[in-house]
């Protein structure tokens, strides 16, 4: 069954100052155009939420195609409260939904966050880590995750296209093309 909503989960605790949370900010962005540029995927939609010791819901859920993620403006600081952004999406959307998570790190609350991914798993969620420190951290995320993907070497398109199926949408010279091409209509003369 594919998901229809794409939840984006975006670490803006201490650890992202700087350069991490400019990263991020291009992942949320390539992210959000691999979707659009997908046949299937286009179709669903997207919420951006930042979190650190609050959430907060960044970009509200939108058509995936008129979702726009510039830039991350969230200050950089405090603990990573994954639990409660995971709670948060799961209180907002109880049917199956498809959750990215960005971070460079692991859960502050622990309790909670392990609380939310088991009614996730219940619930079918799927589940996609980008994480920035995967070789300190990454396996934090195994048990949960269908995918987990270091920050350098993530392939949106294929993610993509294992989670919704569907076509990478590019022309003919090797454009990105952001809308359908018109039907086809057929007229009879008689």
């Amino acid at each position: 069954m594919t998901k229809n909503k794409v939840f984006i989960l975006v670490d803006c605790s201490g650890s992202m100052s700087g350069e991490p949370i400019q990263q991020a900010t291009l992942l949320v962005n390539e992210l959000v155009k691999s979707l659009c540029n997908n046949s299937n995927s286009r179709k669903a939609k997207a919420s951006i939420i930042t979190y650190n010791m609050e959430v907060k819901e960044g970009v509200a859920m939108s058509p995936v195609t008129s979702v726009k993620a510039a830039s991350i403006n969230e200050e950089c600081s405090g603990p990573k409260n994954l639990g409660k952004a995971i709670k948060y999406v799961n209180d907002s959307s109880p049917e199956s939904k498809l959750i990215f998570i960005i971070t460079k790190g692991k859960p502050s609350d622990v309790q909670l966050y392990n609380e939310q991914i088991k009614l996730c798993k219940n619930n079918n969620d799927d589940i996609i880590v980008l994480h920035g420190n995967i070789d300190k951290y990454g396996d934090t995320f195994n048990e949960t995750a269908k995918i987990v993907s270091p920050w350098d070497s993530v392939n949106f398109p294929e993610i993509i296209k294992v989670l919704f199926g569907g076509k990478e949408k590019t022309s003919s010279d090797g454009r990105d093309l952001l809308q359908e091409p018109p039907k086809v209509i057929e007229i009879q003369i008689e």
